[in-house]
């Protein structure tokens, strides 16, 4: 074997061996250790035990995500939103329009959380633990409707920053200020929904009547090209 060859090799045997020991080290390793206790404290967390106790699944999907027909999913969002608006529900303060069935969006989960003569089913503290490990998983990937058209798609983006959005949602809609949810990535239909009820104040409980003066002059379709750009963000991107 001539000389060049024989370095080549060597330098190919280091390089392997070097790649080898970074993977011993992240799997085996004090940061591979940490990772693998952070799976298993979410797997163990007292919140998803409760989450599928108290039938939360049925609507907002496994860990959060898989949302069924309007209903948003939950994962990822900010722990003080989802605690002040599952209270709000309770309460009945939040309202909204009327589901697939012609009932008020927000009665479902109320009737899953106080009983026909107005007991609540949840503690306070169940409801903070649920609303931890939501607050923990990684949000949903994106899934809007396949047949979203790429012009709506940019004139949503446009919408976004004409009606300053991001001031309280933050750019995208990935970086909203305390007590503001996440808004990238978010479910089409729920997005539609939820704008077309603050324009119409059918939904005004938390710090909608701020949201309220930007979006109250929107019409129909421009609330559809909002929805179509923000339900193609990815937030789970790095």
């Amino acid at each position: 074997m001539n000389s060049g060859i024989l370095k080549k090799t060597l330098m190919a045997g280091i390089a392997a061996a070097v790649v080898s020991g970074a993977a011993l080290i992240v799997t085996s390793g004090p940061l591979g250790a940490g990772v693998a206790q952070a799976a298993e404290a979410k797997k163990k967390h007292p919140g998803k035990r409760l989450y599928m106790r108290n039938t939360c699944i049925a609507c907002h999907g496994r860990n959060g995500k898989r949302a069924i027909q309007d209903y948003p999913n939950l994962a990822g969002q900010p722990k003080k939103y989802l605690i002040q608006q599952t209270m709000d529900i309770i309460s009945g303060k939040r309202k909204g329009g009327l589901n697939a069935q012609g009932k008020p969006r927000a009665e479902a989960m109320r009737g899953a959380l106080v009983t026909p003569e107005g007991q609540v089913r949840v503690k306070k503290e169940d409801i903070e633990k649920i609303a931890d490990w939501l607050a923990s998983m990684e949000p949903a990937k994106p899934n809007p409707p396949k047949d979203l058209k790429p012009e709506d798609i940019k004139a949503g983006e446009k919408l976004y920053k004409k009606k300053r959005c991001r001031t309280c949602h933050g750019p995208e809609g990935k970086k909203p200020l305390a007590g503001y949810p996440y808004i990238a990535g978010q479910k089409y239909a729920y997005i539609v929904n939820q704008i077309k009820d603050v324009r119409d104040k059918k939904r005004t409980n938390g710090k909608i009547k701020t949201m309220f003066t930007f979006v109250k002059k929107l019409k129909d379709k421009e609330i559809e090209q909002l929805a179509a750009y923000l339900s193609t963000i990815d937030r789970t991107a790095k």
